[in-house]
């Protein structure tokens, strides 16, 4: 037994880096609840004006059907490969999805990733007509699988 004792460690290092993949979109979502619900309420009903404003196209009379926020950085290799299914989507669905980067970097993107309680980048965001969020993702995403994710 004594031999065996120093692969002690290394074992529950090793369970402990497996436990953090499987629950990696657990431990994701969980982050952006607790930054969600830090927003002071007078600042979180500003960033839902603006939503509304902007993303609520049964109030602002633009003909979308969906919005496409995508999350991330210009210096970061995932969000630069974002960048061309962003190009594609808003191609193919010029007419039915508004395609929106948003820079996490930027200050004055702050409210709006707070707001959404993203942790990690690229991560995209559907939201239906309304401006209501029905689809996250964390990482890259494809524009076909994106695309199926486009309320009809």
């Amino acid at each position: 037994m004594r031999k065996y004792s120093c692969y002690i460690p290394v074992i529950l290092i090793l369970m402990s880096f497996c436990s953090l993949i499987l629950f990696r979109g657990s431990l994701t979502r969980y982050a952006s609840r607790i930054m969600t619900n830090g927003m002071e309420p007078e600042e979180k009903s500003i960033v839902e004006n603006i939503i509304s404003e902007q993303y609520d196209y049964s109030k602002n009379t633009k003909g979308y059907e969906c919005t496409f926020l995508e999350f991330g950085s210009v210096g970061c290799n995932s969000c630069r490969q974002m960048e061309s299914v962003m190009a594609e989507i808003k191609q193919k669905y010029s007419n039915r999805v508004k395609v929106v980067f948003i820079n996490v970097s930027q200050k004055e993107n702050r409210e709006l990733v707070d707001y959404f309680g993203i942790v990690t980048i690229p991560t995209q965001v559907l939201l239906d007509k309304k401006g209501k969020e029905y689809f996250r993702h964390n990482g890259y995403l494809s524009a076909d699988d994106l695309s199926r994710h486009f309320k009809r």
